[in-house]
């Protein structure tokens, strides 16, 4: 708690803070009007993917502060304060993060342009085309991320509750902060959670310089350290294996995180690849100015908020104690501790703001418009307000009445995240036919994984108490959902060897080529808003060519495994021996760190340097062919990127893309005048021009194409899409 006479400073620095979050959400209404104005985006992209017009500053900011939550930036250096030098897990597991961002987000960016894929789950559902593996990654991904949700209110309500010392149960300043949160969601969408999210990453940021340069002044650093004389001298005994165990399984589950909602929106929504690249590279080095002086900020804690008789202080809330102690130094620490509290708060409502407009986003565009098909774009932003209500008062329900704390929440959410991995590589990665999978298989291992996870987690985990084994149920959860990926394709393909495909024209869309046969047509979905072929694993790969990916390297993905483990502090376990606070001899130091310690540290700098050079060599955009190239081989018209005015203009939940689909249907006649041929031409819809003269790079392109609107074009839904009477000009 901070006490009266110390709360002057928050007194102003909270205030400051929700103005600037306010004048950040009505710039982002400015912005999204002037999107519909300009008609360069559907009311719903302009909502849910901000108009895909973030530049890399907008980028860095809403990935870091929606990366560093009330796990991070209050948890870490809580988690330090009671375990000591065991919390630099939190280094390698957030290169975890990263490695599993850049392995798939440039991928996922490049299909998106051609795809036009806005929700989380376009992928999944265009690239499977089954609605059973579709609603079972909807669902996994609604769930985890309403858990993700309770944790930020639980963060939220211990933060400030103790930061005012209300009693801990007091549930109003979280519930008007979470209706502030949504108020500022609903007006501005995700442009007003990406501006809200870069001004509380300048926040955390200047926080998380100046706080520790404070406390090295004030009260020394880890070098001034006496292992004899440390409150806490448990903390440099090497950990236990028990503890090395989970060390290492904590440092790769979140590979997984790749898979959240929140983090899908920002590839969607970045305006370039130059800008993506940016914000991961800045990702991948941040957890130096968090993660690290979060494990300092607690460590030294103990230190110095000790009593005289060198006995550990137990502060219900270690964070808050720490940055009570700097407000008792007054001047620019006392100053420098206020915007530390409020960044506090900024880290929490950041990721809290990600995750709403996240689940908004799957309720509606999955669950609500399917149903209301024929629905404009104006009328299903308003149900995705009502669905963000929906996932706040869920998430108050699950936090305001939890117990065990947020670390506790984290013990579900982060295992049931890593089961949506193994669809997604597969999806991405898998290279043909002989090695993809039938998506019913894949449905049933998703399920089977898991139901395993929540068994453990309530059956085995929440009743043993008394030192459980230590199991994380997603890395087996993972394991067991690849064994049965590989038991039922298995099964599938020898089964079906001899069999007749007896799914019939009724049963499915006639635009649809299914990759996997012998299925109802209940299970197909609708993807007319995709394209006219289907995305295959070797349509995939192609769209790719020429461009480095280093999660296609068997070698790549090692070295990250290999280096990302060797963190892990793999040592004889509990030494020295210490009983009754005294050391048998005395450990090895360096720099007042336990050596183990230290190196830990010196090891979490290999898989970082990896990953800086692995973006280092990924180019600023995607490699266009030249002209002449493309003169003479030509280009696969189902590949063609979509131009902004392609992607924003959708009027309904399946509609045919016409604009692309006139396009591309005059690529295809201009190479077929030209003597090109790579395919069959595309079915062209009904279209007066002649594109046979016209430069086939400038089709490719799209150079100095106008979009030509009549007077019948109604744009009365703000969306901006075509009707019938409008005609678009090649």
């Amino acid at each position: 708690m901070v006490s009266a006479e110390n709360r002057t400073g928050l007194y102003v620095t909270i205030p400051i803070y929700f103005c600037l979050l306010a004048g950040a959400t009505y710039w982002a209404y400015r912005r999204m009007e002037k999107m519909k104005h300009d008609k360069t985006a559907d009311k719903l992209s302009a909502h849910y993917i901000g108009g895909r017009t973030f530049g890399p500053l907008i980028i860095t900011g809403t990935l870091f502060a929606s990366t560093f939550s009330g796990y991070t930036v209050v948890g870490i250096p809580n988690e330090a304060y009671k375990t000591g030098w065991v919390a630099l897990r939190w280094i390698p597991t957030l290169s975890s993060v990263c490695w599993g961002l850049m392995g798939t987000g440039f991928r996922l960016r490049k299909l998106s342009q051609f795809r036009n894929h806005q929700s989380p789950v376009d992928f999944i559902t265009d690239r499977f085309q089954s609605q059973m593996l579709r609603y079972s990654v909807v669902f996994l991904q609604i769930l985890t991320s309403i858990i993700y949700l309770s944790a930020q209110v639980i963060a939220l309500k211990g933060t400030f509750n103790s930061i005012f010392g209300l009693d801990p149960g007091t549930m109003y300043p979280v519930i008007i902060i979470m209706i502030l949160i949504l108020i500022f969601e609903c007006i501005g969408g995700l442009n007003s959670v990406a501006f809200t999210d870069s001004v509380q990453a300048v926040i955390m940021v200047f926080s998380f310089v100046a706080i520790p340069i404070i406390i090295a002044r004030n009260f020394g650093g880890w070098d001034t350290l006496d292992p004899e004389n440390y409150p806490q001298p448990s903390f440099y005994q090497t950990p236990s294996g028990d503890t090395q165990w989970k060390f290492w399984q904590f440092c790769l589950i979140n590979f997984s995180f790749f898979t959240l909602p929140h983090f899908l929106q920002r590839i969607y929504a970045v305006k370039d690849l130059q800008s993506l690249r940016i914000g991961y590279a800045v990702l991948t080095v941040s957890p130096w100015i968090t993660g690290f002086v979060g494990i300092f900020m607690g460590t030294m804690g103990v230190a110095f908020l000790a009593g005289e008789d060198g006995t550990p202080a137990t502060p219900s809330d270690p964070y808050t104690a720490i940055m009570e102690a700097l407000i008792d130094l007054g001047g620019f620490a006392e100053m420098v501790a206020c915007v530390g509290i409020t960044a506090s708060l900024a880290a929490i409502m950041s990721t809290a703001d990600s995750l709403i407009i996240a689940i908004s986003q799957l309720i509606t565009v999955e669950i609500f418009y399917p149903m209301m098909p024929s629905a404009t774009p104006q009328t299903m932003s308003w149900y995705g307000r009502g669905a963000s209500v929906l996932a706040v008062v869920l998430a108050l329900v699950i936090g305001l009445f939890w117990n065990e704390g947020v670390n506790d929440l984290a013990r579900i959410q982060f295992p049931l995240t890593a089961q949506v991995i193994v669809p997604f590589l597969v999806g991405l990665f898998a290279k043909n036919r002989g090695t993809d999978v039938h998506p019913w298989c894949m449905t049933a291992a998703l399920a089977s994984s898991s139901i395993y996870v929540v068994g453990i987690y309530f059956g085995y985990l929440k009743q043993v108490t008394n030192n459980p084994a230590a199991i994380d149920s997603g890395i087996t959860g993972i394991a067991i959902q690849a064994v049965l990926v590989v038991i039922l394709e298995s099964t599938y393909r020898l089964l079906s060897k001899n069999s007749v495909d007896t799914t019939t024209k009724k049963d499915i869309p006639e635009e649809s080529a299914l990759l996997y046969p012998n299925r109802p047509g209940w299970d197909v979905p609708k993807m007319s808003r995709f394209g006219e072929t289907t995305l295959t694993p070797q349509m995939i790969w192609k769209s790719m060519d020429g461009i480095y990916e280093p999660m296609t390297s068997v070698y790549f993905n090692a070295l990250m495994f290999a280096t990302i483990s060797f963190v892990t502090p793999l040592v004889a376990p509990s030494e020295p021996p210490l009983e009754d606070g005294v050391f048998s001899y005395l450990p090895n130091t360096v720099h007042g760190l336990p050596w183990w310690a230290f190196k830990a540290i010196l090891l979490c700098l290999p898989p970082m340097m990896v990953l800086i050079y692995a973006i280092y060599k990924i180019p600023n955009d995607f490699p266009l062919d030249d002209e002449a190239t493309i003169a003479k081989k030509g280009v696969d018209v189902n590949i063609v990127h979509l131009t902004p005015q392609e992607m924003g203009r959708r009027s309904s939940y399946d509609e045919q893309n016409v604009l692309i689909h006139r396009r591309r249907s005059s690529i295809s006649s201009t190479m077929s005048d030209m003597g090109i041929h790579l395919k069959p031409p595309a079915e062209s819809a009904a279209d007066d021009s002649s594109p046979s003269h016209k430069r086939l790079s400038s089709l490719v392109y799209a150079r100095d194409l106008d979009v030509v609107v009549e007077d019948g074009y109604d744009d009365s839904d703000g969306g901006g899409e075509p009707t019938n009477d409008e005609v678009v000009d090649f």
